[in-house]
């Protein structure tokens, strides 16, 4: 598809299909979990139905020219380094196509609800049994054999329900009736799960390696949000009922020094516990005297004056910009980093240095420049191979070149609406 000279990749011997999310209830997961095997090299055909296109053509800013389809910054993102080709898999004669197409895959990424995928004869088991060696992973809000099968989730319910919104913001809750739990900023949830998607997906092709054979991966959206919150699960089924993480975790209740304080010229976070943490966050505040007081002899102490800890914390901290904190906690070995806006992440010294933004040259959106993966590869970098494809751009390899049909045949489908 690229005659361009291309690095080596560490997925490149990979097929992987991405079906669109057909349900009304915006869902990226899928698109995610595709992108990051495209990242790696896969093969990644992303299938869009012909006239809308997929739904991440239709949230986020817009680019400065060219249609809103096109220049999407949501798309130009997930859809990176993929290609792309439209199909209404809704059709009979489109469902066919599909299942041609799927036959010479390694992996498929479907985003439906159990329901619409029983009707449209995608279920699990019926792709399975259909391509033995075909890893099929469903990304769903709540399993594709759960006893919530048959209902829409959603980024923001997947949050609550998952515990993440209800124990945010940690550490700041001092008022629970008045203070509700925060919603996640974008789409974290969908996100969240893309990755364990794609993940479990890698795992499931290695044990192919071994068997010979795939199978089903079932990703919801609700327990890839659970796992997010760490011990809280632990704490609730093990810890005793009476103990200090169980009460907060029931109330929401502040009971330790906050993670998130104000400081001149913004927010940074940071932490003086637990004891080795807080002899740096001393010598880092230069000794004041009142780090000599009585209540905060012990740990214990500091935990229990956590509320006068932390107004103190923050008159030192409003005399600095968060810069200056970040560098002055990190030479004392203290976690701590400034909260940045958007413009201050694109501008960070530590990212340029990383080469952690990738360039990207789009026919449509022009230049611009695209978040790198969280991971660095040395032998097998990730790159921009090609742009997000436009609404339908590899119709004719994909179904001429790779399936055979003729041009007056393509013709013919799109007319109809198929393709």
């Amino acid at each position: 598809m690229d005659s361009s000279k291309q690095m080596p990749a560490a997925l490149d011997d990979l097929k992987v299909v991405e079906l669109p999310m057909l349900d009304p209830m915006p869902f990226f997961a899928a698109s995610l979990a595709a992108k990051t095997m495209a990242d790696l090299g896969a093969e990644v055909l992303k299938i869009e139905p012909p006239k809308a296109g997929a739904q991440d053509r239709h949230y986020g800013p817009v680019g400065r020219s060219g249609p809103d389809s096109e220049t999407r910054a949501l798309h130009l993102y997930l859809d990176c380094n993929k290609l792309g080709a439209t199909l209404d898999i809704t059709n009979p004669r489109g469902g066919e196509l599909l299942m041609r197409i799927l036959g010479g895959a390694d992996v498929v990424f479907n985003p439906n609800p159990p329901p619409l995928n029983d009707r449209l004869g995608l279920a699990w088991r019926t792709l399975c049994d259909r391509f033995p060696r075909l890893v099929v992973v469903s990304t769903t809000f709540f399993g594709s054999d759960s006893l919530y099968r048959n209902f829409r989730g959603g980024d923001l319910v997947a949050t609550e329900m998952s515990g993440v919104g209800y124990e945010t913001p940690f550490n700041q809750v001092t008022d629970p009736p008045n203070h509700p739990p925060l919603r996640a900023a974008e789409r974290q949830a969908d996100y969240m799960t893309g990755y364990t998607a794609a993940a479990a997906a890698m795992v499931a092709l290695e044990g192919r390696k071994r068997s010979g054979k795939a199978q089903h991966i079932d990703v919801n959206q609700w327990l890839s949000m659970v796992s997010t919150i760490r011990i809280n699960v632990g704490q609730l089924s093990h810890d005793a009922p009476r103990s200090g993480m169980s009460r907060r975790l029931y109330v929401r209740r502040k009971t330790n020094a906050g993670w998130i304080y104000p400081c001149r010229d913004g927010f940074i976070s940071f932490r003086s516990s637990p004891g080795n943490f807080w002899e740096g966050a001393v010598r880092m505040l230069e000794s004041p005297e009142w780090t000599k007081e009585p209540i905060f002899a012990t740990e214990l102490l500091r935990l229990k004056n956590s509320d006068a800890m932390d107004a103190l914390l923050t008159n030192w901290f409003m005399q600095y910009d968060k810069e200056e904190i970040f560098q002055r906690a990190q030479a004392q070995g203290v976690p701590c980093f400034p909260l940045y806006n958007v413009r201050e992440v694109a501008e960070n010294r530590q990212y340029k240095a990383r080469d952690f933004f990738l360039k990207c040259d789009h026919p449509v959106a022009g230049h611009f420049q695209l978040p790198g993966p969280p991971y660095r590869m040395s032998r097998t970098p990730v790159t921009v191979r090609r742009p997000a494809p436009r609404l339908g751009e590899h119709n004719v390899a994909i179904f001429c070149e790779r399936l055979g049909i003729s041009r007056d045949q393509l013709n013919a489908l799109q007319s109809e609406g198929v393709i």
